[in-house]
């Protein structure tokens, strides 16, 4: 049934008192028309429980704006909205398009720190962000008593004489969610095995972040990327956040993310004392699609974010994953399917219930 201000209706029931249901919930298309995002095309669901978001067919089906009850989610970078016109794929010029928001998605056959890989100079964090969607499709109807909105495209990442790759992406959501479920299907389109490197950039900004804001996740083991996440306690505070700083240096870490026996495991960024009361976010996916787990933590003043990445490599790069031998490869006419489920918190009780449900499956792990 319909969950709507508090109470479960019959769509009959509901459909009663609005002559048009996206009064309560919905999607609406439209596109940026300012400055260098002039063009991008997007989407903007509101699930009639506070969470509004958007997604950009023009920009790999990725998520910008994500508020819950008007208070933002997400983190938005010095760039503003950015065109792919405004792309530079070189070295870390990837940086003068990432606009933040609430999630960039990373790859398809390389994502993590520029390199050259069997010859090949790659870039940070892959193209597909940088991509536009095509078949861009827009749902919203009744299923039985429950209200599904969605927006579904497919992403190419191809090159004459190289990779053939098809990323088909669908969000969805509900009347009265306080979330959404992200579906991706990854086909290998082409004749040849292609590297496989997906990683989910979720970026997290205030009043979510904040001096009184933790991670909250099973992680059974840790390890930093350099000495820099190692300095000043770095390991042992990865979990916790500091006021902005002037001059901070980044810190990334690597996480072993323990599961269930089922495979399931999650990731969570609470705060019981958000400006605004208690807020959280909670990604939940399956360590057996995603079982590599990156955290990007950036306390600089005017660049304050907290990076929660599930992926299916670590964050370094492409030669290092291959040299490594944990690079996955999308054999021809493979298909590959990866879901999240991103889920909003805003009481006291469901951040201790995440909290405890850390704890449980971090003591069970490898039992």
């Amino acid at each position: 049934m319909a969950k709507y201000l508090g109470r479960e209706w019959k769509k009959e029931e509901l459909r009663s008192y609005f002559s048009d249901i996206t009064a309560a919930a919905g999607a609406v298309p439209f596109t940026y028309s300012d400055g260098k995002g002039e063009g991008v095309r997007a989407v903007e669901m509101h699930t009639g429980s506070g969470l509004q978001l958007t997604v950009l067919p023009g920009r790999g089906m990725d998520i910008h704006d994500c508020r819950y009850k008007g208070l933002p989610l997400q983190f938005f970078s010095s760039t503003g909205m950015t065109s792919p016109a405004y792309y530079e794929e070189p070295g870390v010029r990837w940086l003068r398009s990432f606009f933040g928001g609430l999630l960039a998605t990373c790859g398809i056959t390389y994502c993590g720190a520029p390199c050259t890989d069997q010859g090949k100079e790659l870039g940070l964090h892959g193209r597909i962000a940088n991509a536009a969607a095509e078949q861009v499709s827009v749902n919203q109807d009744w299923e039985g008593d429950e209200y599904v909105i969605s927006v579904a495209g497919k992403l190419r990442e191809a090159s004459v004489m190289g990779e053939n790759l098809l990323l088909t992406r669908t969000v969805t959501s509900r009347l009265g969610s306080a979330g959404f479920t992200l579906e991706d299907v990854v086909e290998n389109r082409g004749f040849e095995p292609q590297p496989l490197m997906l990683m989910y950039h979720f970026n997290f900004g205030f009043p979510l972040l904040s001096e009184t804001a933790r991670v909250a996740a099973p992680f059974a083991s840790t390890i930093p990327r350099d000495a820099q996440a190692e300095a000043d306690n770095g390991i042992a505070e990865h979990d916790r956040f500091t006021a902005p700083q002037r001059r901070y240096m980044e810190k990334v870490f690597y996480h072993d993310n323990a599961c269930g026996d089922d495979g399931r495991t999650f990731a969570a960024l609470v705060n019981e004392e958000a400006p605004g009361g208690p807020l959280g976010i909670v990604l939940r996916y399956s360590k057996h699609e995603l079982p590599e787990f990156t955290q990007w933590k950036m306390m600089n003043k005017d660049c304050y974010v907290c990076g929660l990445e599930p992926g299916t490599a670590k964050s370094t790069n492409r030669a290092a994953v291959r040299e490594e031998g944990k690079l996955q490869m999308l054999e021809p006419q493979e298909i590959r399917r990866f879901t999240i489920d991103f889920e909003v918190l805003d009481t006291l009780e469901q951040i201790k219930q995440v909290q405890k449900q850390a704890e449980e499956i971090r003591a069970g792990y490898g039992r």
